[in-house]
């Protein structure tokens, strides 16, 4: 039994009617907008999701997200239905990584508390847990007629509440105490210690010659030690009468070998970095702390130092700045140094000592007032300064304003891996917890595969090691074996959050789902692709239905049946152009994905091939995360592809290193770039363009228009009216973000939302604005016949020609239709955008402005969710850009993209610690007799 649907409308469907085949991988493809999301999940699994709420009690309803009723007849034969979407994980908890999303981190944690061998963090001890025997045979290795004294530890206090507690030793029949190391008779209380500050308590229990025939003595003795010292006894032990007394401090409780320091048993809780017992003490788990950095201190290295070249010490009030500058001249006085020389003039050590401190140097400072004679203090530095004024400050403003200048920066305590040092010296097989999490989930998989498995002393946690290897075992399926688990989760691209997510349903084994997914190719390089492809077909093979919203090549060649939706974008989409297998498609002459399937037609660039011949943007010895020293150039005035597996480094090349370091010189960011040495080349250019797939706005009052400044241009042109005029309306009167013109009802929004308790929320048309957002009196101003709620429900294509007269407004606009936009509509809300819609809006804003050349655009993976057809427009704009005399960098998978670019540069040749190499820099041409390029092959 198929899947129908029947009379689907949500969005731009125009009343579509298909069958979706069962037990089938199915994929659903057209050019963007043509409403290929709006039948996968907007409306087949939001249908599954409200039949499956619906299932339930009020109760459990009312606890579950709602999703409202699509606009659909019915669909027939549908299953539970598993979404599977291309959210993008940026924004999530700063503490969740890629261990805990999967529960890896969850077993590990079960596995290192179970079977874990546990070490001393003070002295690297073994940390046991001793019988009285064993402690019996410990004091029995010291030499016999040894002198012993037996000390039961009871408390750690004051004098004051030492003198408290010893009547009860007197009452117990104790006659000797240790206090602060010495002895004293329990009715000497005169002679006790009296200084301020926490005494340790010690009872002498007994005094023994240790020979065989007193170990029921010891034995006895060190049992009423247990007990007063709560399982906890010291043995002083002295092998003649001149020798000096040491130490053995014994336990029954789990306690180091050698300190004698008892620990808790362990709990998975003490490899948690979100609860108490295992975080680190200094960052709390985060594994950073946030610290002031040299490079956001002094922004501009050609000032001195009474210009102000320290900019935080300017801030905060008159008298606070005052003090500051005082505290510079004193200090300039005694190093010496020229407070008027630049701060790069002066020499390394001087700028060493002004930010770091002068170590135990005593300088004179004066810093009050009057007639008050000078201070011999130490001098700290402008960081541990600005560490205090950060903590004291009453004031949130400057506490906030200092967090301008500080980086995070990783703990100093635990070394970034969040983690206390008890749960850092816990091992399994020689390994750390913190070192399993470090490794990639390839190398982690091996190391349970080949260390955990055959070990039988882990069989207490069989159940668990099992668990962990089967799901690093999905991963690696999924084509994610560089990643490594100790990532944090919002580092992770929309693809690999997706992948994540595809791995954890694999685990599942579930039979008879219909999986939805959106573009799990997203991000991987054909050589991880066919990983991909396999793990669809096994989800297939199960007995499950797979549809997802696709535009990859291979994927759609392997599927069992395509949906091809559209012709065109928006209005002109939504219909059903062809439904079939991949090999009737290619003879099917309205499809328009058909032709490049049959190689009938294939992407081209319009421009003529150019040479490197105008210099280069080199970057010195890159060596942040994975990459191993890299000097990279990249050729100006050419479009450059950086391409490779999974994992390799492209984005710690371009995003970390290159954007970062460019932006930080150009455009005075202030994100520090990734470790490397320079960048040289960097003067041929005037600013740098970041185009990446973050949402344009999360809100849905964010739209094309206001993000594109085409609705300022709209404004001001409806406060022009006449009307406008005589009413005295502004152009703040059209925006339905402020009081004013909009409709006060709905402020703005357009609709209203109704609580249904334990149904979904439901949204109903303002009933005073009738979804147009605005008040009746701002409605009435009209520009040729539209009001300015008409003017946003225009599309690109017919804004452009209501409004082709208006230069400011037409050409931004026509930017937006060129890139292949003209079915958006202006007040289309923003968070209903894809990613590969969000970056064609920013390439528009960009191209709208007035092309100077000598700009270096850099994109990340710009064809994500484009058709063959919008990757050609995006081409063609591409190198529009380049005839400009700008640079394009590109990080992209895309085999046309990387055949058609000026230049390529390839890393890897793997992923994770495989990667970070330069395999190939040259002609896209050269790339197929590069024997170690994975990426010519494909070509």
């Amino acid at each position: 039994m198929d899947i129908h649907i029947k009379g689907a409308r949500e969005h731009n469907l125009q009343n579509l009617e298909l069958r979706i085949p069962r037990e089938k991988l199915v994929v659903i493809t057209g050019v963007s907008g043509s409403g290929k999301s709006s039948l996968a999940f907007d409306t087949l699994y939001a249908e599954g999701y409200r039949k499956y709420v619906e299932s339930l009690s009020t109760r459990a309803r009312q606890l579950l997200e709602q999703i409202k009723r699509p606009e659909v007849d019915f669909i027939h034969g549908l299953s539970p239905v598993v979404a599977i979407e291309q959210r993008s994980a940026a924004g999530s908890n700063p503490r969740s990584t890629v261990a805990t999303i999967t529960e890896i981190a969850d077993y590990s944690r079960l596995l290192w508390a179970v079977c874990g061998e546990q070490f001393d963090p003070i002295d690297g001890g073994r940390i046991e847990r001793r019988s009285l025997d064993d402690c019996i045979r410990r004091v029995y290795r010291e030499p016999e007629e040894s002198r012993l004294m037996i000390l039961a530890p009871v408390m750690t206090a004051r004098a004051s509440v030492i003198r408290e507690e010893i009547p009860h030793l007197r009452q117990k029949g104790f006659q000797r105490v240790r206090i602060a190391g010495t002895v004293y008779e329990l009715d000497e209380a005169e002679r006790f210690p009296s200084q301020t500050g926490e005494l340790e308590l010690e009872v002498i229990v007994d005094r023994i010659v240790l020979r065989e025939d007193q170990r029921s003595r010891l034995a006895d003795s060190l049992e009423l030690a247990f007990r007063e010292g709560l399982d906890r006894a010291l043995v002083m032990t002295q092998d003649n009468r001149d020798a000096p007394w040491k130490e053995i401090r014994l336990s029954r409780a789990l306690a180091g070998a050698t300190s004698g320091q008892v620990y808790d048993p362990l709990t998975p809780r003490h490899f948690s970095w979100n609860h108490p017992e295992g975080a680190c003490e200094t960052c709390g788990g985060v594994g950073q702390t946030r610290q002031f950095n040299e490079m956001l201190l002094v922004p501009d290295p050609s000032k001195s130092v009474k210009k102000g070249a320290i900019k935080p010490l300017r801030l905060g009030s008159k008298g606070m700045i005052i003090k500051h500058n005082a505290i510079l001249k004193q200090l300039a006085e005694q190093l010496p140094f020229d407070p008027n020389t630049a701060w790069e003039e002066l020499p390394a050590d001087v700028r060493q000592t002004i930010l770091g401190g002068g170590g135990e140097r005593l300088f004179s400072f004066k810093l009050k007032r009057g007639n008050t004679k000078p201070e011999a203090l130490p001098w700290n530095g402008v960081l541990d300064l600005l560490d205090d004024i950060r903590r004291e400050t009453s004031s949130d403003g400057l506490r906030a304003r200092l967090l301008a200048y500080q980086v995070a920066s990783e703990c100093p305590s635990c070394h970034g891996q969040r983690l206390n040092a008890r749960a850092r010296n816990v091992l399994v097989s020689g390994k750390r917890f913190t070192d399993f999490l470090s490794q990639s989930i390839g190398d982690a998989h091996n190391f349970v595969l080949q260390s955990l498995l055959p070990e039988e002393r882990l069989m207490p946690a069989r159940e668990a090691l099992i668990g962990l290897e089967q799901r690093l075992g999905f991963l690696v399926e999924v084509g994610l074996s560089y990643m490594t688990l100790d990532r944090a989760y919002s580092t992770l691209s929309g693809g690999e959050a997706q992948r994540v997510r595809l791995a954890t349903q694999l685990g599942m084994g579930l039979v008879g789902v219909c999986y939805v997914l959106d573009e799990p190719s997203i991000g991987l390089h054909p050589h991880d692709n066919d990983k991909l492809i396999h793990t669809l077909l096994d989800l297939r093979n199960r007995g499950n239905a797979v549809v997802v919203v696709e535009h990859d090549e291979a994927t759609i060649r392997v599927a069992d049946w395509l949906i091809e939706l559209g012709p065109g974008a928006g209005a002109q989409g939504g219909k059903l152009v062809f439904e079939g297998t991949p090999e009737e498609c290619k003879t099917d002459k309205k499809s328009r994905t058909g032709p490049y399937l049959s190689g009938q037609r294939t992407l081209m660039k319009d421009v003529k091939d150019r040479e490197p011949a105008y210099g280069r943007l080199t970057v010195l010895n890159a060596r942040e995360h994975n990459l191993r020293g890299l000097n990279v150039g990249f050729p100006l005035k050419l479009l450059t592809v950086v391409c490779g597996v999974s994992g390799s480094g492209k984005s710690t090349l371009v995003n970390d290193v290159l954007a970062q370091a460019a932006s930080w010189k150009l455009n005075g960011a202030k994100a520090i770039p990734g470790a490397h040495d320079g960048l040289d080349g960097l003067d041929a250019f005037k600013s740098v363009i970041r185009v990446d797939q973050d949402p344009i706005g999360r809100s849905p009052r964010s739209n094309p228009a206001t993000y594109t400044k085409v609705f300022d241009h709209l404004r001001d042109l409806y406060a022009k009216c006449p009307l406008s005029k005589v009413r005295g309306y502004k152009g703040s009167r059209f925006s339905f973000n402020v009081r004013g013109g909009r409709c006060e009802r709905c402020q703005g929004d357009g609709q209203i939302k109704l609580d249904m308790q334990f149904l979904g929320d439901v949204f109903v048309e303002c009933p005073s604005c009738h979804g147009r957002r605005y008040n009746r009196e701002t409605l009435e101003v009209r520009f040729k016949g539209v009001n300015i709620a008409e003017a946003l429900d225009m599309t690109v294509d017919e804004a452009l020609a209501h409004f082709k007269n208006m230069p400011k407004i037409a050409e931004r606009l026509q930017t937006l239709s060129a890139v292949g936009l003209g079915y958006v509509k202006l007040g289309q809300p923003a968070n209903s955008l894809s990613g590969g819609e969000a970056q064609r809006i920013k390439l528009s804003l960009e191209l709208a402005k007035r092309q100077q050349g000598e700009t270096l655009y850099l994109l990340d993976e710009p064809t994500t969710g484009l058709h063959w057809d919008d990757i050609q427009k995006l081409l063609d704009l591409l190198y529009q850009l380049r005839e400009a005399g700008n640079t394009i960098i590109l990080i992209e998978h895309h085999s046309d993209i990387i055949r058609l670019a000026d230049w390529v540069i390839e890393l890897g040749p793997g992923g994770g610690s495989a990667g970070g190499h330069l395999v190939y820099e040259g002609k896209p041409a050269g790339l197929k007799s590069c024997e170690k390029s994975l990426t010519g092959r494909y070509l």
